[in-house]
């Protein structure tokens, strides 16, 4: 089969395999289609800490069963699945709370373990989550939609709340599609003037702002009755932004960073106290939020294919075609197989 492996930073190479074979409690899967995260695009540029090379990249997955080891039942020849990507140890101190997103030993497909950027990849029975009535470029899309879906059911976002979700990146728009879907007054803040136009045109939001416009609070205060935001979700990863989100939200409000940043994020204490805010991180996904994004995908009510901005054959990407992934105007490119 035919596999891309990242054998170092800037280098890709096409290499012949052969097919895996599943273990006992294993699926074989045929990769059908396969998105590429913002983390790949790290990773073949060296600067994913965690990678450790040669790799092969990869965990955002819509696949077909086509054979099943002794112990894995769940699953049958032909049946479409998408993966969840994470791997908790079930031991530590998160995953006794439930908390398995944050697992002190959180492993991830194409980052810790293989990737799916080749044509057949053997994974655990337990990963799987099947889907029906859902296109195989919609379903690659289900795990970054995930993600999101993890930080709005973390901020608690009901009927009818005010939510600024900063960042329309593939992440921030996810962010405020099941933010609108679950009934959120949302609005979207972003400083890139195509990643503005996307957000309006393509997802039809109605209220798309710069934070950078000298206007920008006063455009806020008037689209939340001069409360501000009640919820406010940064999917930025840029510390500047970060920083000033507490000045921002609404009193009692709720601030989720699902945007990673490695270094500091400092903010004025004052306003974060005055508000009594609730802070939060997010962080990967669990099955919940899998199900979840399902669930409003085949109700019609979310719409992850508009992500997509490039398609490309797994059968012409090569190391040139995989750096044109990342031009400016890109939000999401999938692999079709």
């Amino acid at each position: 089969m035919k596999v891309l492996v990242c054998v170092k930073p800037g280098q890709l190479s096409q290499q012949r395999l052969p097919m895996p074979q599943p273990a006992a409690a294993e699926v074989l899967l045929k990769m059908c289609a396969l998105g590429v995260c913002g983390s790949d695009i790290h990773a073949f540029h060296g600067r994913q800490p965690m990678m450790q090379y040669p790799a092969v990249l990869g965990h955002e997955i819509s696949a077909e069963v086509v054979a099943c080891g002794q112990d894995a039942t769940r699953y049958h020849p032909g049946q479409q699945v998408v993966v969840i990507p994470y791997r908790h140890c079930g031991r530590c101190v998160a995953c006794r709370r439930g908390r398995t997103t944050c697992c002190t030993s959180l492993s991830v497909m194409g980052i810790h373990r293989t990737g799916a950027m080749q044509e057949y990849v053997t994974v655990a029975e337990d990963a799987l989550v099947a889907v029906t009535g859902i296109s195989h470029l919609q379903a690659a899309l289900i795990e970054p939609y995930a993600i999101a879906a993890h930080a709005v059911r973390r901020s608690g976002v009901t009927q009818g709340v005010s939510l600024l979700v900063v960042g329309a990146g593939a992440i921030g728009l996810g962010v405020a599609d099941i933010g609108r879907s679950l009934g959120a007054e949302v609005i979207v803040a972003e400083t890139d003037q195509q990643r503005q136009a996307f957000a309006a045109e393509h997802y039809g939001f109605a209220h798309v702002l710069n934070p950078l416009d000298s206007d920008f609070e006063r455009q806020l205060l008037a689209l939340t009755q001069g409360d501000g935001p009640q919820i406010v979700i940064d999917a930025t990863g840029n510390p500047a932004s970060m920083n000033r989100q507490v000045e921002r939200i609404a009193a009692g409000g709720t601030l989720v960073f699902v945007g990673l940043h490695t270094g500091e994020v400092r903010f004025n204490d004052l306003a974060f106290h005055k508000r009594e805010l609730d802070l939060l991180g997010s962080r990967a996904a669990d099955g919940e939020d899998f199900i979840k994004v399902i669930t409003l995908l085949q109700q019609g009510k979310i719409n992850p294919e508009k992500l997509c901005t490039r398609e490309i054959s797994f059968t012409e990407l090569d190391q040139f075609q995989f750096e044109q992934l990342n031009q400016p105007g890109n939000v999401k490119s999938v692999i079709l197989f």
